[in-house]
């Protein structure tokens, strides 16, 4: 009963009918107990009656010490019931029966508080829809979202939520995709896109071709993920529970004392029943789930209770730059032949070795040579380059295209913006490319609330030449970059980074740069709604491309932290001084019971403000 919050994710449905009902049933026999004692002094029927009561009401109590006990791990629980047992044995029946109801009550009041922490994760739950309507030829049937099957054509009309994630294949539509990524803008969706679960239609009529259905899509895996992090016990939880464990026979202690020197029983009880640390129990577990359902609204995953802790320590950020300070969307800006080979070969070349990459560049090559009406040759042998590029034999050619060096790079055109591949052929350049790829403009001010939130170290760790990296660093106001590095020299500055004290956090695409991400003590992947990879490998997946929300998380995990020790604070204070009122017999073990749930109260709600916390001095990211 005392405590059972203490565990994340451990939260009943609020009145239960055995327990409301037993409740019920216990507050009417004490009412009674007190009418035959005071009213028709029927002393011995009152007795009986407080006692059924101490049983219905304290029995769970009683049963859940004893189970701890048996366990051998101690909770909380055991206080009340000395209290509770102490109390029958001094003859204080009707005293014992209300010191139980307030007990309940208050666990009762500490569920309904603890509950508000948890309505973002239970919205995200709520977004799904359970009946939506599918197209079987040129009939429309309306179907449970349980029976929609992969490759169903999913009718969606405005103002109906999408069921499932899939493709859209006719029509057009405005859609709210705020519960997901947190953008307050909404997105317009034509024949091609991708449309997750959970997301709203404003306006337009679609029809899309299901891919992913139930836990497999977006919204599935977002609900499960937020849903295993509030079972992650974060550090700070488990100091709490290595302390709560001393607390019971520390209290005990003084109770016997408080007895021993004073000779009154109910002084002893009282201090049992305000000893409890309820209040220090639930300090971190509420705060830890109401943050991580604030930063699920926002389209910010928070992996676990111990990255959100961590989150407010990060003191270094470190960004990629392809696809994370930049827009995703290269373009391919010159193409500059070497000795004879002309332009069109270099291009056709460079994409036909590219043919298989899912890189942005290569992306960029290959829109280039369509555009340019290139015929591509199937590459045998493709393979990654790490931290270089790709090689692939094009008829029986072996073909690299990758970071050209700085001195090649300073001869081209305008190379100081631009990023600058060479393409080489059997080991010798037969061209140059240089790729534009525009800074995203939120950049400048997310390095400013960076600073303005206290991290001391901001940097640009990347791949591409000098000279790009300078531009970039430039635009966006960062003083300290590092180019032409390789995935294990990231990797290596991460670490020299820690040695030096610093507690890192890598911003990346989720998919590149894998070492970095998962050595630096908070690995953040961008722009991941739709990417299991991404979702599942990232400590921290923020749902859309949105640089602001990178300050806002970390604002959240110092607020969260700073919550957690507030309420720390205040319990111990709270609980040593109800002990010392109980001791000098300003507390009757009825107040008793009274003080110790308005200090637990007083915690949750502490924590439960976290669930819509706002930052003035940061964008607001969720509408």
């Amino acid at each position: 009963m005392i405590g059972r919050f203490a565990q994340q994710g451990n939260f009943r449905e609020l009145f239960d009918l055995k327990e409301f009902y037993l409740t019920v049933a216990g507050a009417a026999l004490i009412l009674a107990s007190y009418t035959l004692d005071r009213a028709l002094s029927a002393h011995i029927l009152a007795e009986v009656m407080a006692l059924i009561a101490v049983s219905i009401l304290g029995g769970p109590i009683i049963l859940g010490a004893a189970r701890g006990l048996w366990t051998r791990r101690f909770n909380v629980d055991e206080l009340v019931s000395l209290a509770i047992v102490a109390s029958i044995v001094a003859g204080e029946y009707l005293s014992a029966a209300v010191v139980a109801f307030i007990m309940i009550l208050g666990s009762t009041l500490e569920k309904l508080t603890s509950q508000r922490a948890r309505t973002a994760i239970r919205s995200l739950i709520r977004l799904n829809p359970t009946v939506c309507t599918v197209l079987k030829g040129e009939a429309e049937i309306s179907v449970p979202v349980s029976e929609v099957k992969i490759d169903d054509l999913v009718l969606i009309r405005p103002g109906e939520r999408v069921p499932v994630d899939g493709a859209v294949v006719r029509g057009s539509a405005s859609m709210n995709q705020a519960s997901l990524t947190g953008e307050s803008l909404p997105v317009e969706k034509g024949v091609g896109d991708l449309v997750y679960a959970g997301s709203a239609s404003y306006s337009g009529m679609l029809v899309v071709r299901a891919e992913k259905l139930g836990e497999d899509t977006t919204l599935g895996q977002l609900t499960r993920l937020v849903q295993e992090a509030e079972k992650t016990r974060a550090p700070i939880l488990r100091v709490a529970d290595k302390y709560a464990r001393y607390f019971t026979p520390f209290v005990t202690g003084i109770s016997l004392l408080v007895y021993l020197i004073t000779g009154d029983m109910a002084r002893a009880i009282t201090v049992l029943i305000v000893g409890c640390p309820c209040a220090f129990i639930l300090a971190a577990p509420t705060a830890v789930t109401a943050s991580l359902g604030n930063a699920a609204r926002n389209g910010v995953l928070v992996k676990s209770g111990a990255i959100l802790e961590e989150l407010g320590r990060i003191n270094a950020v470190m960004f990629d730059k392809t696809g994370t300070l930049t827009m995703a969307a290269p373009k391919v800006s010159a193409i500059i032949a070497a000795g004879r080979a002309p332009r069109q070969y270099v291009l056709q070349a460079a994409a036909s070795a590219e043919k298989y990459s899912r890189h942005p560049i290569a992306r960029a090559i290959l829109d280039e040579a369509g555009a340019a009406g290139c015929l591509l040759d199937e590459p045998d042998d493709f393979c990654q380059v790490p931290g270089r590029g790709v090689e692939a034999s094009v008829n029986g050619k072996k073909v690299f295209i990758g970071a050209a060096s700085e001195h090649e790079c300073a001869g081209l055109p305008d190379a100081c913006a631009k990023t600058c591949l060479v393409v080489e052929e059997n080991d010798l350049p037969i061209g140059y490319i240089t790729i534009s790829d525009a800074v995203r403009p939120e950049t400048g001010a997310v390095i400013s609330k960076l600073e303005r939130l206290g991290v001391q170290k901001v940097g640009l760790l990347t791949g591409d030449n000098l000279q790009a990296a300078a531009h970039t660093a430039e635009i966006g106001g960062i003083r300290e970059y590092q180019a032409g590095l390789l995935p294990e020299q990231k990797l290596s500055y991460i670490r020299d980074l820690q040695k030096q004290g610093y507690k890192v956090a890598m911003v990346g695409d989720g998919i590149n740069d894998a070492p970095s991400l998962a050595a630096a003590d908070i690995g953040f992947a961008m722009g991941t709604m739709g990417a299991d990879v991404a979702i599942e490998s990232s400590d921290i997946a923020l749902m859309a491309d949105d640089l602001h929300k990178i300050p806002f998380v970390l604002a959240l995990g110092r607020a969260t932290l700073k919550t957690i020790n507030a309420s720390v604070v205040f319990a111990l204070i709270f609980n040593a001084l109800a002990i010392i009122a109980s001791s000098w017999g300003y507390l009757t073990p009825i107040m008793g019971a009274l003080v110790h749930n308005l200090g637990s109260v007083a915690v949750v709600l502490n924590s439960a403000q976290l669930v819509n916390r706002r930052f003035p001095d940061l964008p607001q990211t969720h509408a």
